[in-house]
């Protein structure tokens, strides 16, 4: 929802979302997610979304994939896997996810922006962006600018994703 304010509160693991609020692209600051988004751009080509291969994560910077996640869709019932979930967002959740599926695995206190947001990237078959207040498990409240990128193994759905967090 939109810059909508509420409070989610994953069980009372601690984690709550105190904000999340869509951004445009162009509305992004972090220098590095601005990298993220230009690589994928040069990857894409003339296609809506590069592939999971196309986007491999040795093309970013050194510095910033520890600060990104890709994950796998299942479409019905709705889920996504994380395939890769950097060392800073295992640092900042508290939890090492790679592997894990968010609903079936019932991941509890990160996620949760993610999951309201990446149908939107699905449908939209577009970039989407957003920046979210957030108390972590550890209470430790976050800003985070997070940039969400569809890949596509067929040219046509989104099979896949990428998000790139900054932190503030």
């Amino acid at each position: 929802m939109a810059g909508a304010i509420f409070e989610h509160d994953d069980n009372l693991r601690g984690a709550k979302t105190l904000e999340d609020k869509r951004i445009e692209i162009s509305g992004i600051e972090s220098p590095d997610l601005l990298a993220v988004h230009a690589y994928w751009e040069t990857v894409r080509g003339e296609k809506f979304a590069p592939s999971l291969a196309g986007f491999n994560l040795t093309g970013l910077s050194a510095n910033v994939i520890p600060f990104v996640s890709v994950v796998d869709f299942q479409a019905q019932p709705f889920d996504y896997r994380f395939r890769f979930y950097g060392t800073k967002l295992v640092e900042a959740s508290g939890m090492e996810l790679t592997g894990k599926w968010y609903n079936a695995d019932h991941v509890e206190g990160f996620g949760f922006a993610n999951a309201q947001t990446f149908p939107t990237m699905i449908e939209s078959r577009r970039p989407v962006a957003s920046r979210t207040v957030w108390l972590s498990r550890k209470s430790i409240k976050y800003v985070s600018t997070i940039l969400r990128l569809p890949l596509s193994e067929d040219g046509e759905a989104v099979t896949n994703g990428v998000a790139a967090y900054h932190f503030g």
